[in-house]
């Protein structure tokens, strides 16, 4: 069945090779190859498979894509039953349990609201459950605290102990000269960041409406019902239509700061928009009550996994090859996007990587010569959900024996080679690898970047906390990373292939050398860093470390830290590399406290973060270094 699926996609091929530069070696092969990997991301990342979310119908169109190419090459299923499935299951969130909502206003002289889940409501899981009874309401514009621009919704009004009504997004979304971002959205217009605003000024709960270039039209007032970024009971959250409020400020308007009153939500945006001057106030004699709650989702999902048996006396050691197939779906969880719920079609994130699994799956399926090792190539499943595949084979179902396993080497984000610079972390994990690489990359056009740390937050990182020798083979983030843009057109499919082609090269030396790679923690050490929960983004800290992802319940998130934030300090030095912050949290035993100073906004903070034991993270977390 998921053959007629491809066929659409064969129109498109003739402008494949259009894409990138073209290669140095234009032989056939050569030519044959860059179609075939540049099929199997355009498929992958096609927007008929909307985003690969786990638990939707187009992470199992993947799979089946996946266990068919293995099939055509010859590969054995890697599970006993012959399937190629390894199944676990994912929690992919919470859902509102309906008979539990009441949302209900009182205003003056007994005036009441009462509004329908669903209809002219929305309580959000961000919020968690909920109970709200009698709260008085205080408008805080877009919710907004951005000292650099010199704008604070927060300044003037009393927001301890009510609820805040908020805006989405940020003001001058059409004006390109604006101070935010424009069009493009900027760190303010995040749900997070707004949330953490509003908990620091001391409110008790959310009440969101969308705003007006999102909704121009009653039609276009949609209601949300995401978990945004996975946090949970941050503040009660709920959404309401615009009409609800503009009902509310025709019975009690807002002062306008240049005298009257402001009756419409509508008047006020457009008064915030032309003097970028806040319109914070409280919304008189008006209280909410509301409750809700929610209870969690989960979703069966498979890691894809081959099988290319070794000969002779080395054949019951394993090498794995893999990557993840799955991304962000609609962008619930962990889009970079602002809020946008588009599909997150994940081109280089990771279809590029699974390409490569499944191209050095038919290379060396081709080969007249067993390999001396046998190699496992797994397709991976909920890396975006926290490295959860990974986690369930390692820590849960290993297929094959982690002790006789002898190195990992995943593709995670290979589309965008530049100057033909590769990043390889874990370099100095394989007491062999580095010999490998630099023999593999003779006679290339590749440039070694070799991080000798593995730490960064991918597939390979459960197997190095079982002791296992890992490469992380990746190009480099980009702007488009995890976001609507990360597109096939964006990539440099001839870069992807010249990366497989080394990569070819380097892990048939590795699985037919006589002397298996022996395992070398990042600093030498035989213990595993305590954890944090947080991950960086390691590519520019000229202006401090950008945080990428704060996990789940970790104590990155307990202590207050969000995406987006800037890092300036970590214990009071400035931390540039992977290895320095692994060293911090090596040195750091659990339960140890760290300071952290940060920068969200204008406005730099400094927090305590209190480090945890390293089994919490061997749920596979994503994490810089834990």
């Amino acid at each position: 069945m998921a053959q007629l699926k491809y066929v659409k996609f064969l129109v498109l091929l003739a402008a494949v090779l259009t894409v990138a530069p073209a290669q140095a070696h234009d032989d056939t092969d050569a030519k044959a190859a860059l179609k075939r990997i540049s099929y199997d991301t355009q498929f992958l990342a096609s927007d008929e498979l909307k985003g690969r979310g786990v638990g939707t119908e187009g992470i199992e169109t993947a799979a089946k894509y996946i266990i068919e190419e293995y099939k055509k090459v010859g590969l054995k299923s890697g599970v006993e039953n012959g399937s190629y499935r390894q199944p676990f299951e994912v929690n992919i969130g919470r859902q509102l349990i309906k008979d539990s909502v009441k949302v209900a206003f009182t205003g003056p002289q007994g005036t009441k609201l009462e509004l329908e889940s669903a209809k002219n409501c929305q309580p959000l899981a961000v919020g968690g459950d909920s109970a709200l009874d009698g709260k008085e309401l205080v408008f805080v514009g877009y919710g907004i605290k951005a000292d650099t621009h010199n704008f604070d919704e927060f300044k003037n009004v009393d927001v301890k102990g009510k609820v805040v009504v908020l805006i989405r997004i940020e003001p001058q979304q059409q004006n390109e000269a604006s101070v935010f971002a424009g069009k493009e959205h900027s760190e303010f217009a995040r749900i997070g960041n707004k949330i953490k605003t509003t908990t620091d000024a001391g409110a008790v709960g959310i009440i969101l409406v969308n705003d007006a270039v999102t909704a121009p039209s009653s039609e276009q007032d949609q209601l949300l019902a995401f978990d945004e970024l996975g946090r949970t009971g941050t503040l009660p959250f709920v959404q309401i239509k615009r009409a609800t409020l503009n009902e509310i400020l025709a019975i009690s308007p807002i002062a306008n700061p240049n005298g009257g009153n402001f009756d419409s939500l509508a008047k006020i945006e457009e008064y915030i928009d032309a003097n970028l001057e806040p319109v914070s106030a409280p919304i008189e004699d008006w209280t909410i009550h509301f409750d809700c709650k929610f209870e969690s989702v989960s979703a069966k999902t498979d890691n894809i996994v081959g099988l290319l048996e070794g000969e002779g006396p080395l054949a019951n050691e394993y090498v794995v090859i893999g990557g993840h197939y799955d991304h962000l779906g609609m962008g619930e969880v962990g889009s970079r996007a602002g809020g946008r719920r588009e599909i997150h079609n994940g081109a280089d994130d990771n279809a590029t990587g699974t390409a490569a699994v499944l191209e050095l799956a038919r290379r060396y399926a081709k080969y007249e010569k067993k390999p001396k090792r046998t190699v496992v190539f797994i397709c991976f499943s909920a890396e975006e959900r926290g490295l959860l595949g990974a986690a369930h084979y390692c820590n849960k179902e290993p297929l094959f024996d982690l002790t006789k396993t002898v190195a990992m080497i995943n593709y995670d984000m290979i589309g965008w080679l530049r100057e033909g610079k590769l990043t390889i972390f874990g370099s100095a994990s394989g007491s062999t690898f580095e010999s490998a690489m630099d023999e593999a990359a003779k006679g290339t056009k590749i440039v070694l970047n070799k991080v000798a740390s593995p730490n960064a937050g991918s597939d390979h990182m459960p197997f190095y906390g079982k002791g296992i020798p890992v490469m992380f083979v990746h190009t480099g983030l980009t702007d488009t990373y995890h976001t609507p843009e990360d597109d096939f057109n964006t990539l440099n499919m001839s870069g992807a292939l010249e990366v497989i082609d080394f990569s070819e090269k380097m892990i048939w030396d590795l699985v037919n050398r006589d002397a298996k790679p022996e395992f070398v923690s990042a600093d030498g050490s035989a213990t595993r860093p305590s954890y944090a929960g947080v991950r960086f983004d390691f590519t520019d800290t000229t202006a401090g470390l950008a945080v990428l992802a704060v996990s789940p319940d970790s104590p990155a998130l307990k202590a207050g830290l969000m995406e987006g934030d800037i890092v300036l300090e970590i214990v009071g030095k400035k931390i540039s590399d992977r290895s320095e912050f692994v060293k911090i949290l090596r040195d750091n035993k659990p339960g140890s406290k760290i300071a952290i100073k940060f920068r969200r906004g204008g406005e730099e903070k400094t927090i305590e973060l209190e480090l945890a034991k390293p089994l919490e993270r061997a749920a596979g977390a994503p994490g810089s270094g834990g």
